[in-house]
């Protein structure tokens, strides 16, 4: 007896599900990730405006996404809540030159922490930066990661947009921006092996 085409096609389905076959989320999701890019679970990317190269964690154990930031200070200006915060330009020296952003309050989010202690509540803001020839833009809660390795985390509401994470690699995207956004001679440089010792 013929075997319905139904089966025959959740066959191969569940096999690549079941072996983490790469694609296997596209199409039990219709392919809707077809476009996504792959990339490291490390990634250069430049944050603007300021063009500083910095090295994100892409954790897709993590909803959503955090930067590092010191002397926080919110603040009013024009009915509109805004906060100051700083960001050290080399993360392997709480101490060195620092970059300091002025920006609206996007939001709050409430950050699970380990068992016997309450939720963290943090403010985000939108910050925009350069990964893959592209300016992409996410929504960061600030958070104080002196005592992690990297000082960005992309977060899975970022990810799912953009890229599929290959947990075996590191670096596998450029960080270049866009041509005539301020190139500097680095920027043709693949992002691998850019502080991969982090």
């Amino acid at each position: 007896m013929p075997i319905p085409t139904a089966r025959l096609t959740l066959v191969p389905l569940l096999s690549a599900i079941l072996l983490g076959l790469p694609g296997a989320a596209a199409a039990a999701d219709g392919g809707n990730d077809a476009a996504l890019r792959e990339a490291g679970w490390l990634q250069s990317v430049r944050l603007e405006p300021y063009r500083v190269r910095v090295t994100a964690k892409l954790d897709t154990g993590a909803k959503s996404s955090a930067i590092h930031a010191t002397d926080i200070e919110r603040f009013e200006r024009g009915g509109v809540e805004r906060v100051r915060f700083s960001l050290f330009t080399d993360h392997t020296e709480q101490g060195g030159d620092k970059l300091t952003y002025d920006l609206p309050i996007q939001g709050k989010v409430r950050i699970k922490r380990s068992p016997g202690k309450p939720p963290e509540e943090r403010i985000t803001v939108r910050l925009s930066f350069c990964i893959a020839g592209e300016v992409m833009d996410a929504e960061f809660s600030l958070d104080n990661r002196a005592n992690l390795n990297y000082p960005v985390l992309l977060g899975r509401e970022f990810l799912r947009e953009h890229f599929i994470v290959n947990s075996a690699e590191t670096f596998l995207l450029p960080y270049n921006c866009p041509s005539g956004k301020g190139k500097r001679k680095d920027d043709e440089a693949d992002g691998a092996g850019a502080r991969d010792g982090d």
